[in-house]
Formats: structure tokens, sequence, C-alpha cells
């Protein structure tokens, strides 16, 4: 793992094969490591950037005593492609994925393409009055309260409760659960940003690159949505369903999906 500052910050990152530049950005409570198998793919032919976002893997900590910036890990993203030239590739998973929509507003035409899948953009349900805004505010509530009351594996539970299911939760072994107990306060960080962004759709629509954008046909309500929304804004979008997966495709589906990507990232060469 390289190491670069943003800052402030420490950061680690994946710098991986040559070629044509991929930058990845990961889910919450997650590292580099969710794109492995695809970062094994790919540096065949393209160089990979994989950071692990602040306060995650081997990154370090937001500052205790300092408030969350809403640009703060999107800053990363931009850090990574500034050691770079020329055109680039983003990929992002869930938050990651939101990180990447922001990213490709700043870098521009340098953006050749752009994958989202199941962008956590939750702020567009709240600007645009979406019936699903209130199951993602009710999730909020239970993340940041039980995190302000110091409950960390209560609100673990609440969040990963809503991704896997009661029974997926309830069945991973105890060494998961309290991995995720430990990055939660992050996560916490993350959803205030979440919901409170202010960009907006029209924001979006500036986004030349062409984009897939990736959804799980078992998918919860908003991040569904977010999809829509997004596929109706960008002006090069294209959406692609993974058939039986839910929000965690990158692993619970990593071949199906990975090879949604590769496809979208050899037609946009």
């Amino acid at each position: 793992m390289k190491q670069l500052t943003v800052g402030g910050i420490d950061i680690a990152y994946l710098d991986e094969g040559k070629g044509p530049v991929v930058i990845i950005g990961h889910c919450s409570s997650a590292s580099h490591k969710e794109w492995l198998p695809l970062i094994e793919t790919l540096k065949s032919d393209w160089r990979v950037l994989a950071p692990d976002l602040i306060g995650y893997g081997q990154s370090a900590p937001w500052p205790a005593e300092e408030p969350f910036s809403t640009h703060a890990d999107v800053k990363v993203l931009l850090a990574l492609a500034k050691k770079t030239k020329g055109p680039l590739h983003l990929v992002g998973h869930s938050y990651g994925g939101a990180l990447a929509l922001e990213a490709a507003r700043t870098l521009g035409p340098r953006v050749k393409s752009l994958v989202l899948v199941e962008p956590v953009s939750f702020h567009l349900l709240r600007q645009g009055g979406r019936p699903e805004w209130s199951e993602v505010e009710t999730l909020g509530r239970a993340v940041l309260g039980a995190v302000a009351k110091g409950d960390d594996q209560a609100a673990a539970k609440a969040f990963m409760t809503y991704w896997l299911g009661r029974l997926r939760w309830w069945l991973s072994p105890e060494r998961f659960k309290t991995v995720i107990a430990a990055t939660i306060p992050k996560v916490a960080l993350e959803f205030s940003i979440a919901l409170d962004a202010p960009t907006t759709l029209q924001d979006y629509a500036e986004i030349a690159a062409p984009t897939l954008l990736i959804a799980g046909g078992r998918t919860r309500a908003p991040t569904r949505a977010i999809v829509d929304l997004l596929a109706a804004t960008l002006p090069h979008a294209q959406v692609a369903i993974l058939k039986g997966a839910g929000h965690m495709s990158p692993f619970t589906h990593p071949a199906e999906l990975n090879r949604l990507i590769l496809n979208h990232l050899a037609l946009e060469r």
C-alpha cells in the first residue's frame, strides 16, 4: 500500500497495474479489499488506484475534534486523480459511488467513464420529496441516535440489518460484527453528509461521461429510486439490473457485477 496525505489525514491506497487509469471507491465500513477480485482482473491492462477512505483499512481516522467535511472523502479521490495525467475512469459502490459522482463533477472532461453501483446519494430523495425518503430518515435516526448514546453495537446492528437483513446479520461471525461496530462512528458522519448534501439533480446533469448505473434486483427501494433518478438526469446513462442481488453485490455477486463493469470500461477505453 502506498501513502498520501489529504487535508492532514494519512491515506493508504493500492496502486496496481499499468494502462488507462481507474479510480475505485469502496462502500461504508469496508476498504479497498472490497474490490480485490475486480482489481486482480483489471491490473493486467489498467492502472488501478483504490484508496482506503478516511477511517477505514490502513487510513487514518477523521479527527474527533473537527466537524466532518462534506468533501473530505471526495478530496481523497481528487488527490489520487492529481497523481495521474489524462483521461480516467471512476468506479464506486454505495458511499464510494456517491463520492465518485461528486468527483466526476469536479474532474469534468477528464472522466472518460463512470460506473455507479447503487450510490447512496440520499439527499436527492429528500430534495425531491420522494416517498422513499422516510425509510432513509428512519435508518439515519437509528444509526445516529445509537452512536450519540455511545452504543456502537446497536448502531452497527441497525445499519447492517437494513442492508443485509436480520437473519444474515444474526448469522454473521462475531469478528465481523466487531469490525462493523468499530467503523460505525465514521458511518454516522457519512450519514449526516449523505442526508444533508446540497448538490441537486441539475448539478449532476452536467456530467457528460458515459455512465453505467447498476442496481440489484432485490435492493432497497431508496437505492433503486436514486438509480432511477440519476438515469433520468445524466445525459449519457444506462442502467443494468443484477438479478437476485441486493445492495451488497460486490460481495454477494462479484463475478456478475465485475463482468458488467469490465464490459463498460472496455467500451469506453
